[in-house]
This record gives C-alpha cells, structure tokens and sequence, in this order.
C-alpha cells in the first residue's frame, strides 16, 4: 500500500482540502515512478491508502476527481530516453 499522510486539519477546516491535495499528490509522485499499475488500479490504491491513513473516503474521491477536471493530475513517470554510443566508464 502507497503511504499517504494523515489529515493535519479538522473535517471542517478550510485548510483541509489543500492539505488532501498536497498528500494525495505526493503519493501519486511514488506511485507514478514505482507502480506499472493502470490508472484506475492507482486511483483505487490512493482511495484506500487515503482512507487508512484518517481522509474520508467522499472527500478523497472529490479531490482526485476535481484534479482530473482541472487537469492537475500528476504526469505519468517517463523513462529516460535512452543515448545512443555512450558506455559507461565501469564496461571498460
């Protein structure tokens, strides 16, 4: 399971929401550049990460929903591109 922090504000706090996205974005970070999972499988595991750690199950799927509509969902980890005619030093 993906580690996501606890709430550092109450359910009513108006500071809630930016701690959520903060939290749920950090995780998406690990899992973008650990996971070979599908979008929805790590959708599902930043749900239930989320839910363990104290966020409400409503509030978390409001948050990563109103990311993908904004556009601010975290971009896909990509591998660096490989150089053509470099060898490392530890070949030779």
């Amino acid at each position: 399971m993906t580690y996501v922090a606890s709430p550092s504000y109450d359910r009513h706090d108006a500071n809630r929401t930016s701690n959520l996205r903060q939290c749920l974005e950090t995780a998406r970070r690990h899992l973008d550049e650990t996971s070979h999972s599908s979008e929805t499988e790590k959708i599902e595991t930043l749900v239930a990460s989320a839910i363990e750690a104290g966020w409400e199950e409503d509030e978390v799927r409001e948050a990563l929903s109103a990311g993908d509509e904004q556009g601010n969902k975290m971009p896909e980890h990509k591998s660096p591109v490989p150089t053509i005619g470099v060898v490392p030093s530890s070949s030779f």
